[in-house]
């Protein structure tokens, strides 16, 4: 069953990338989508589990099929309350309670599971992160993410922590680890319109992170972090560089990136925000770095920043050094 349950789980999360990747890319200033994108994820691996139940045939030991999600799971409690000591039995009660919406049951059997493997176990630890995530509970969303990281320490090649990793290091502005995690789906040998999907996500990250640069409206900088705030940059921190006119209004180009300081990066009028708003050669604005703890691209208290004037495509590399705290 085992076997059966990870493929199925992989062509559920990879056929999830059709719908939830697109509604993850979003400039900064835009809604979130995270929860659309972690909804729809749902709704397809729900139907995934429901087509398995009406058309499939599993059994666990000691338990008969049903025909309905109540009865199997409450099949599968009774054989846990007389075998608690089988943890692939609490994996499969895990899943069962997350394919119909029952995060808090699905985390506290996929909990039950963990302690039962010496070590932890990937399959668990991917599963309460998922249950967390799909929960909505913002509280604990940096608890979610943790449980994923440590899944992949102890299976690098999980799809559901790679799958959920993916998104959570796509939202906290780290392509790399993204494009990283994208990747090693695709070695995970998915049908070939789902590796185009995949392909497709990754092409998208390579273009964010090289992006077209227009030579005549080009911003160049050198992205450096002030000693005195070293200590002060907090963890998943997200970094936003924004274009301003002096006139006020919408930035006139914005790009959310790696945190990861010090950093080259240039912008243009290929990187505006708002159609038939977008820099002029020769205009002069300002420019800002700031890096969000709260991965939100408006300012809050505790904000990192810095700020320096520019000419767009004639002041050449410039360096902007974060060397303020927003109050």
């Amino acid at each position: 069953m085992t076997g059966f349950v990870l493929t199925a789980l992989l062509l559920a999360l990879i056929a999830a990338l059709f719908v939830a990747l697109p509604l993850l890319r979003r400039r900064p200033g835009a809604p979130p989508a995270v929860i659309a994108a972690a909804v729809s994820v749902l709704a397809l691996i729900a139907a995934s589990a429901l087509l398995y139940r009406l058309i499939g045939s599993h059994s666990w030991t000691g338990v008969a099929g049903a025909d309905d999600a109540a009865g199997s799971i409450g099949q599968l409690a009774r054989h846990l309350e007389a075998q608690p000591e089988d943890q692939a039995g609490w994996l499969s009660l895990g899943a069962a309670y997350g394919g119909i919406g029952e995060y808090a049951l699905a985390l506290r059997a996929y909990e039950r599971a963990n302690r039962l493997a010496p070590g932890g176990d990937a399959t668990a630890l991917a599963g309460m992160g998922e249950a967390l995530l799909l929960s909505g509970d913002s509280a604990r969303a940096q608890q979610a993410a943790d449980f994923i990281e440590h899944a992949l320490q102890l299976d690098q090649h999980s799809p559901k922590a790679l799958f959920y990793g993916a998104i959570i290091a796509y939202r906290q502005g780290h392509l790399d680890v993204a494009r990283a995690r994208f990747t090693a789906m695709l070695a995970l040998s998915p049908p070939e319109h789902v590796r185009a999907a995949l392909q497709k996500e990754i092409d998208d990250i390579d273009a964010r992170q090289h992006p077209a640069v227009d030579a005549a409206t080009a911003i160049q900088l050198h992205l450096t972090l002030a000693a005195k705030l070293a200590g002060k940059v907090p963890a998943n921190a997200s970094l936003f560089v924004f274009v301003r006119s002096p006139d006020g209004g919408p930035p006139l180009a914005a790009r959310r990136v790696d945190p990861t300081l010090p950093q080259d990066l240039q912008l243009s009028a290929a990187d505006s925000m708002v159609a038939g708003r977008s820099l002029s050669a020769g205009q002069s604005v300002s420019v800002i770095a700031r890096i969000s703890a709260s991965g939100s691209p408006l300012t809050r208290s505790g904000d990192l920043y810095g700020q320096i004037d520019y000419v767009a495509g004639k002041s050449g590399p410039r360096t902007l050094e974060i060397d303020r705290l927003s109050p």
